[in-house]
């Protein structure tokens, strides 16, 4: 993979050897594109670092020394953002962007082991005895989506007639990156990856993903909303049903009977 990739090759490598020459270090691990075989010229490098506990606040203290090493950044900065706050993002003035993600070494299989991954390099097979193989298992969590999917489309709903449309835009985009296109690798068996990659997973689906993407319009919003829903319902229910999980009907009731009034849905009158 690597070879058809001169600029990402020459910057692995010099990630490596300086890794090797840092006792604090006990292995590298990539992830990302290039451990599922998919990475290109626009891939970044997903590096995980197998770090001996005791040296782990030193390390973290030092880790510059292996940033430089990787060439001239131009840009760096923890992920707070990503809830990883001690993973340091790197750009390089060759455009390769590098996320260097530390792990205690004790932590690395409860950090791992869900996703897909190449160890580079390790001492004493302190990495591959914790990581004897990706799992295959899914995040995608049926029963944990469909509990609070019905809610979320209200509450999307609610945007859309108050004319709070931006927020409503959010709500959308959400709802398509985190529960269905997690659900169409789940229905596709592949691990999801958010919207990463998934124009070539669509499939016959296209059509139906593309009528979820509305512009700046409450009748747009709203037809965009509707579509959402449809296939939602269309993507999880076998799946809800092949899991024995019960589809949370009182919920489904009542928003989509509000769904169904759209822009005219009015709250009902007091008892």
């Amino acid at each position: 993979m690597a070879d058809r990739l001169p600029l990402h090759r020459a910057k692995l490598a010099a990630l490596c050897r300086a890794g090797i020459e840092d006792p604090h270090l006990t292995g590298m691990v990539i992830g990302g594109s290039f451990a599922t075989g998919e990475a290109d010229v626009y891939s970044d490098l997903d590096l995980k670092f197998s770090i001996r506990d005791e040296g782990y606040d030193s390390w973290l203290a030092g880790r510059d020394a292996l940033v430089d090493a990787g060439g001239r950044a131009v840009a760096s900065f923890s992920a707070e953002h990503t809830g990883l706050p001690d993973m340091l993002i790197v750009l390089y003035d060759d455009l390769i962007h590098v996320d260097f993600q530390p792990i205690r070494e004790t932590k690395l299989a409860a950090t791992v082991e869900d996703f897909p991954f190449f160890v580079l390099w390790e001492r004493n097979e302190a990495v591959s005895k914790q990581l004897p193989g990706a799992s295959a298992k899914s995040r995608t969590d049926l029963e944990w989506i469909e509990a609070r999917m019905w809610t979320w489309a209200w509450y999307a709903h609610t945007k859309i007639l108050r004319g709070e449309l931006y927020e409503a835009l959010d709500a959308l985009q959400y709802m398509r990156g985190w529960v269905l296109f997690p659900l169409l690798a789940l229905r596709k068996g592949v691990r999801s990856g958010g919207s990463r990659r998934t124009d070539a997973l669509v499939g016959d689906l296209a059509p139906a993903f593309a009528a979820t993407v509305a512009a700046y319009d409450r009748d747009e919003m709203m037809r965009a909303l509707q579509n959402v829903m449809e296939l939602y319902t269309s993507l999880a229910d076998p799946l809800l049903a092949a899991a024995e999980l019960e589809p949370a009907d009182d919920a489904r009731r009542a928003v989509q009977s509000a769904l169904d009034a759209g822009l005219t849905w009015k709250p009902p009158p007091p008892p």
